[in-house]
């Protein structure tokens, strides 16, 4: 095969998958109570110009909560969100996607960096004084960079299963409404399972 042509194939594949989520922010903690699980739903699309590097775009619509843990109840908050939220990545291989000798289609593993934004409507709840009704409710947005690594293992039909984990860094420090002076911008931790395609 002319090695020249296959640098120029240009492909497009895609998934569709479902997982978990960790907040990890000022109020991160949680609790058999109040906790509820942070889960995702997310769409990608894949833009590849070889099998090492390409392109991702991808959207999230989840979940996010968790609470504080302080000593005294009194100052405890928890929150509650639905958001959405899209990104553009720089996608590389970081292992082949076929063994060399048997010539057989192998999990191949990517990392993914980039840089997106954030949207979502946030509910904080102050359990000591309301447990009902919201200490504070407003609409959240920030710019983040998400990075993690992603395993794909596709089958002869141009389907199969991928698993993705990652780590998105906001740069507003209020996702969970809540704010501690030299704690550092909120992330979120986020684990899917799915299945990937290709269009050609």
């Amino acid at each position: 095969m002319d090695k020249g042509k296959t640098t120029q194939n240009i492909s497009w594949n895609g998934s569709l998958s479902y997982g978990n989520t960790i907040f990890l922010g000022d109020l991160r903690h949680s609790s058999a109570e109040r906790y509820l699980p942070n889960v995702a739903l997310s769409m990608r699309f894949n833009k590849e110009k070889n099998h090492k590097k390409g392109y991702q775009i991808a959207f999230t619509a989840g979940k996010n909560s968790g609470e504080s843990d302080f000593d005294e109840p009194q100052f405890n908050h928890y929150f509650r969100s639905q958001y959405l939220q899209g990104h553009i990545a720089y996608r590389k291989a970081i292992s082949k996607n076929e063994n060399v000798k048997t010539g057989k289609t192998i999990p191949q593993v990517h990392f993914l960096i980039g840089t997106g934004y954030y949207i979502a409507d946030v509910k904080l709840f102050q359990p000591s004084v309301d447990n009902i009704n919201t200490k504070k409710h407003e609409t959240i947005s920030s710019v983040y960079f998400p990075f993690g690594l992603e395993v794909s293992y596709y089958l002869r039909q141009g389907f199969g299963f991928m698993a993705s984990l990652s780590n998105n860094l906001y740069l507003n420090d209020k996702i969970d409404l809540y704010e501690v002076k030299n704690n550092g911008p909120d992330n979120q931790l986020m684990f899917n399972l799915g299945m990937c395609f290709k269009f050609n």
